[in-house]
């Protein structure tokens, strides 16, 4: 059950590229670490299922690399975007092409962002233990409890991604999964860049060359943090940041002074890096490196379209038996109504529910509750008595 060797590796991964799918998912730790350390990697054919010890001295993963690149083999995930993360980092590459069960679940009515172990249970009708949820992956040798466990993890998927396909045949959505996989299929999705990481920032309402100075030392900080592999929050506190930004010292002297800094940090190198970050911004007038594209606050008239809209979402998606998360977050339904691009603009979403919110914006449909029904209901102005 556990492959700690290339050979052994190599003549599953031959067996594997002989059938149209495999499940696939990974056990990593990252507490002390910027990457996630794989400490195993779980696969299962539609006849097999194995543990792959990444950790082993004898083994070399990239025959299981060429089978992820292998197009005749579907490489089925829950919840993918962690794992594929990892991978990319590993290979410089993501699997291909690939299939994720909690976007599948979504869409198909299971629910909100639904989880692993709620899948199992609703598909599969089994109770998932997760006792050993927390285990340490790293500690070697692996127990036999540890491994079965493990194992659960891609052998009650198959059964998950083969109900999932033939709920989405049977709707006739294969083309909405088509559209939410091209993200994950975008190889710029794990490509870092600076703008990327301050997209993902709250900027706590830092203006002018307070924010510029702000997001220098995320920038700062976040390169630190590759190059020595550390958590970014090992390097300099996230509370640390923010009153650098604040208060912009620029000696050691009124670093030291700051609450959140710890004993001996005015004398580090990154210290003296981030002085002087503060310093060029002060003397240069340093404008922000990145602004939001919607920082603009809601009128009082588009908050309450907004209201509205989260409404309709709420009926649209049940209706549909479509989480609504999937259809659109808060983000789009207020960039929606500040005239901003927003996901439901083209695609299954505006089929779903674009039009209908461009028609309650346009004034041309309303939802209205029915006492006898005791249902709110999307309705065209014209249906309407005069």
């Amino acid at each position: 059950m556990i492959i700690t060797d290339t050979h052994h590796l190599e003549t599953v991964c031959q067996r594997f590229a002989t059938f149209p799918y495999m499940t696939i998912d990974t056990e990593f730790i990252r507490e002390k670490t910027f990457y996630p350390e794989v400490c195993l990697i779980q696969i299962a054919s539609p006849e097999e299922a194995f543990c792959v010890d990444p950790l082993a001295s004898e083994i070399n993963l990239q025959p299981l690399f060429d089978l992820l690149q292998n197009k005749n083999v579907v490489k089925v995930f829950h919840a993918a975007s962690q794992d594929l993360e990892i991978l990319y980092h590993l290979t410089g590459n993501i699997p291909t092409p690939i299939f994720d069960t909690q976007i599948g679940a979504m869409a198909c009515g299971y629910g909100e962002n639904v989880s692993y172990q709620q899948l199992v249970k609703s598909i599969v009708k089994v109770d998932l233990d997760k006792s050993m949820r927390c285990t340490n992956w790293g500690k070697r040798p692996l127990t036999e409890r540890q491994i079965e466990y493990a194992l659960c993890d891609v052998t009650h998927l198959r059964n998950i991604y083969l109900q999932l396909k033939n709920d989405l045949s049977q709707l006739n959505r294969e083309s909405w999964i088509e559209e939410e996989l091209q993200e994950l299929n975008d190889i710029s999705t794990y490509a870092h860049s600076p703008d990327k990481l301050l997209q993902k920032t709250n900027f706590f309402n830092f203006k002018g060359v307070n924010l510029a100075i702000f997001q220098q030392l995320i920038i700062y900080r976040d390169k630190v943090a590759r190059i020595r592999n550390k958590p970014r929050r090992h390097l300099i506190k996230d509370d640390l940041v923010q009153e650098l930004a604040a208060i912009a010292p620029t000696t050691p002297e009124q670093l030291k002074t700051l609450r959140n800094t710890t004993n001996g940090f005015e004398k580090s190198s990154m210290a003296g890096e981030c002085l002087q970050i503060i310093t060029t911004a002060l003397e240069t007038n340093s404008k922000p490196v990145f602004v939001p594209a919607n920082n603009k606050a809601l009128t009082s008239a588009q908050k309450n379209l907004v209201e509205i809209l989260k409404l309709a979402l709420q009926l649209i998606a049940l209706n549909e038996s479509v989480a609504p998360s999937l259809i659109a977050s808060t983000s789009d339904l207020e960039r929606f109504a500040q005239n901003h691009s927003c996901s439901f603009d083209k695609g299954w979403r505006f089929d779903v529910f674009g039009q209908k919110a461009l028609q309650i914006k346009n004034g041309e449909s309303c939802l209205m509750y029915h006492p006898r029904s005791k249902k709110v209901k999307l309705l065209n102005i014209s249906e309407l008595k005069v």
